[in-house]
């Protein structure tokens, strides 16, 4: 009798052969899932951007008809929405013409060859005319107010080009030279009032004087991007110098350097990226020369300083730096979040932490794997909130 009772406390009591353990419950939930798959479901949103992004739907329609492709936005800064087309003459030539909603012009000719004698050297020449009817003036320096807001007209026709070397794979170095005529005028008919009316015109640098100057330079391009127009690593680090000597009165010579740093740090296999950049202008004169007032460095817009004006903050120097977070919320679209800090100056001296101007936002990058064909920014300063909607990626 003890002997049972042992038995019956140690060994635990067989199972019935009909009875599923909770290990092969769950294995048979998962069996019964792998024969019931679905493809996930995407909202018509994503379905859209999906079959442009497959189909390559943007890069057939750039591709163009018999030489002519057309062309989008890309006139000048606070055009508006432009539209127009080019016109492929040969392999090395090409013409082009664009007019936006505001009545901004630009047509231009183009020959450019990425061979030139050797593999390593390449040139580029072009012609342009631009007419900007209703170019933004708030006043000079940093410390403008939004209130102030002008206009002026203004019209410039340029021929020049560059050549240069190729130091190794993605580094060039060159030069550049050119012509370039420039005339202001009243502009059109705007909500803002003419410049004059608000501003003394004596007090404007080369405003009455139609100039004609001497451009000449050097540059140096390093150039590390994964894809230029969609970067998600990588960088860019460029320099440019420009001498700009007047033709006419000889009054208002004087030379400026552009600087800018791109950088692309991706994680999660590239779904993510921290896009950074850093730009400045400096400008420099002789004591008995003066830069026209057209001509200064601007800051402000959906280039740079998202949530001013475009040309909000006008001066002889500038600095801009950029920060944004970008990932991929499905096939063809990025999300961004950023920030952007800058500030112009009459001295590089007087350039001031406390003095940057700040704007942050959000946005949206409609994308192809090789480039952002159109972008949606949303930027909040302390003048309120501001759209731009753009084709192109910011930087």
């Amino acid at each position: 009798m003890l002997a049972l009772v042992l038995t019956m406390l140690l060994v635990p009591p067989q199972q019935p052969s009909d009875e599923l353990t909770r290990s092969e419950e769950l294995q048979l939930a998962r069996e019964e899932k792998a024969q019931h798959l679905e493809a996930p479901k995407r909202s018509f949103m994503e379905k859209g951007l999906y079959e442009v992004k497959e189909r390559k739907l943007v890069e057939r329609f750039q591709a163009g008809f018999h030489g002519f492709h057309p062309l989008i936005g890309g006139i000048a800064k606070g055009s508006g929405f432009g539209f127009g087309t080019s016109y492929e003459i040969s392999d090395r030539l090409k013409a082009s013409a664009q007019v936006s909603m505001k009545g901004y012009q630009k047509y231009e000719v183009v020959f450019a060859t990425p061979r030139f004698l050797t593999d390593r050297l390449f040139a580029e020449v072009r012609t342009t005319y631009r007419s900007n009817p209703e170019e933004a003036f708030y006043g000079l320096g940093n410390d403008t107010r939004e209130e102030t807001r002008t206009h002026y007209g203004l019209k410039d026709r340029s021929v020049g080009g560059h050549a240069g070397i190729r130091l190794a794979k993605n580094v060039k170095a060159g030069f550049h030279a050119g012509l370039v005529d420039v005339t202001v005028d009243q502009g059109r008919r705007s909500r803002s009032p003419f410049i004059g009316e608000m501003f003394e015109l004596a007090s404007l640098p080369a405003f009455d004087t139609q100039l004609t100057y001497l451009r000449t330079g050097v540059f140096f391009d390093v150039d590390t991007r994964d894809e230029p127009g969609n970067p998600r690593d990588g960088g860019r680090y460029a320099a440019k110098w420009s001498s700009f000597r007047d033709q006419n009165l000889g009054l208002y010579n004087f030379g400026q350097l552009d600087a800018e740093v791109q950088h692309y740090i991706p994680f999660f296999n590239q779904r993510r990226v921290i896009a950074l950049r850093a730009k400045a202008t400096v400008t420099r004169t002789n004591d008995d020369q003066t830069i026209p007032f057209y001509m200064l460095p601007t800051l402000g817009g959906s280039e740079d300083l998202r949530g001013f004006a475009d040309f909000r903050f006008r001066d002889k120097n500038l600095v801009i730096v950029n920060a944004e977070y970008r990932w991929e919320a499905f096939s063809a679209l990025d999300v961004a979040l950023f920030a952007d800090a800058g500030q112009v100056a009459s001295k590089v001296s007087d350039f001031r932490i406390r003095d940057m101007h700040t704007a942050a936002g959000f946005g949206f990058r409609f994308n192809t794997a090789k480039k952002v064909f159109y972008r949606v920014d949303v930027g909040f300063s302390r003048e309120g909130a501001r759209v731009y909607l753009k084709f192109g990626n910011v930087f």
